[in-house]
């Protein structure tokens, strides 16, 4: 089948299980609903390019998923901690044993006010997950703290590379360092 074929069967299938959940649910299977809407979630997920659908700057370490305060500005100190939450979706699963893994590799590239590249770094930062179910909701911290770096307008344009499938995302972060 074309693409375009193949993505008329998938919305077909996305139909079908939505019908599937409704007919379930107005039989009382709730929880017969809510899988078949995973199993359409799933199917959509898996097609779905890596995205970033949030990237803050937070105040504190993030406490899981949602659970962060936001940051009120983005001046930092020189050698100040940058902390950004973060919650990618679209990415892939591997597999241990009977366990399903979240697997993402990081890198970042620091850029002046002006585009100039300042510093690139590939690999500073991997997140890992391990559950008995794949898991849709997950957060990502990233921690940067940059030293000796003059004051002014800079942006962080960071990188994450998915380990369980050839999706990756960039995404850039604005900061300001004063003093």
């Amino acid at each position: 089948p074309t693409a375009e074929e193949e993505g008329t069967d998938r919305a077909g299938d996305i139909a079908d299980a939505g019908s599937k959940a409704e007919s379930l649910m107005e039989a009382g299977n709730h929880a017969g609903a809510m899988s078949a809407l995973n199993s359409a979630l799933d199917s959509v997920w898996g097609a779905a390019p890596l995205t970033i659908n949030k990237a803050v700057l937070v105040a504190s370490d993030p406490q899981g998923f949602g659970i962060y305060d936001i940051r009120d500005n983005n001046q930092y100190k020189s050698g100040e901690p940058i902390v950004i939450y973060t919650e990618p979706s679209g990415f892939g699963y591997g597999r241990d044993g009977q366990l399903y893994t979240i697997n993402m590799a990081l890198d970042f590239n620091i850029k002046s006010s002006t585009g100039e590249s300042l510093a690139i770094q590939e690999n500073f930062a991997k997140w890992e997950l391990r559950s008995r179910v794949p898991n849709k909701e997950f957060m990502g911290k990233l921690t940067y703290t940059f030293s000796g770096i003059d004051p002014g307008d800079y942006v962080v344009e960071t990188v994450i590379r998915d380990q369980n499938s050839d999706k990756t995302v960039t995404f850039p972060t604005s900061f300001k360092i004063v003093e």
